[in-house]
């Protein structure tokens, strides 16, 4: 690698690390410490415990850890995760799109740059609501044994937040932007097999099996009760990288369409 090389792949570091740098200022103001505190923290623990509770006495006792591992991953996604579609609104809604297209660093560079730290902090809440929520419930012995599965409930966030990116970007121009990721967080609700295991209803499963989530999970449970895993987790990463290529994409139209209409402003 030549000198100029070098230099070059530096800059471009340099740039990325100072678009998640502003992204963390980003999440920093539209979600400040005492809403995070006050109501993001509280909602995810309830999420949890609602929902290990509502499994416990609609299937019985024995159905406690698949239900709390569900909830686990419920709230996650839809409390936590979900948070990244904060950076498409963010474009549109200040009109600052057009400054990121006409600027050096690819369009999606610069929007997953700045999304990763919501992921981050998103993954973090999660630990904190992880853990109260097992002693709120008794179930610290049971969320011990979760630990060793958290890179891949950390893959089904990737998943999810990716894919989310992916729909609010693509549906901004149809004023469905906040519809698209809604429509997204109940779908995995209810098709990620968190509550409904597989092979009860068969169109639930069928769509579940092309979103986040359902595979991850699927692992986790598999893995936890000592059955092969990989094969699952190796799915969940392939919807992982296609919701990435679908960013790409969605990414690829909108700039088009501004390029085409001279504007950006997504009416």
């Amino acid at each position: 690698m030549t000198t100029r090389e070098r230099a070059q792949t530096s800059l471009s570091l340099w740039r990325v690390a100072e678009a998640a740098r502003f992204g963390w200022r980003e999440y920093a103001a539209n979600l400040p410490p005492a809403a995070t505190i006050f109501a993001t923290i509280p909602k995810g623990v309830l999420q949890i415990v609602f929902f290990t509770v509502l499994g416990g006495v609609v299937a019985g006792e024995h159905h406690t850890q698949y239900a709390f591992v569900g909830g686990l991953v419920i709230a996650l996604t839809t409390t936590n995760t979900v948070n990244v579609i904060n950076v498409p609104f963010g474009d549109k809604y200040h009109a600052t799109f057009w400054r990121i297209r006409t600027g050096d660093m690819p369009v999606a560079a610069v929007l997953y740059a700045r999304a990763a730290p919501y992921l981050a902090v998103g993954f973090g809440l999660f630990l904190i609501e992880a853990t109260i929520a097992a002693a709120l419930l008794g179930l610290t012995n049971l969320g011990l044994h979760v630990l060793p599965w958290l890179p891949i409930f950390a893959l089904m966030a990737c998943g999810y937040a990716l894919l989310g990116i992916a729909a609010a970007t693509l549906t901004i121009a149809k004023r469905a932007d906040v519809l698209a990721p809604n429509l997204l967080g109940y779908l995995t609700i209810l098709c990620s097999g968190a509550f409904l295991p597989p092979d009860k209803v068969g169109w639930i499963d069928t769509i579940g099996s092309v979103l986040p989530v359902r595979h991850g999970l699927a692992a986790v449970h598999a893995g936890m009760a000592g059955r092969p895993w990989l094969a699952e987790a190796l799915l969940e990463l392939t919807i992982c990288l296609v919701s990435a290529v679908l960013g790409l994409f969605a990414v690829a139209v909108q700039t088009r369409r501004a390029t085409r209409h001279g504007h950006d402003d997504f009416a």
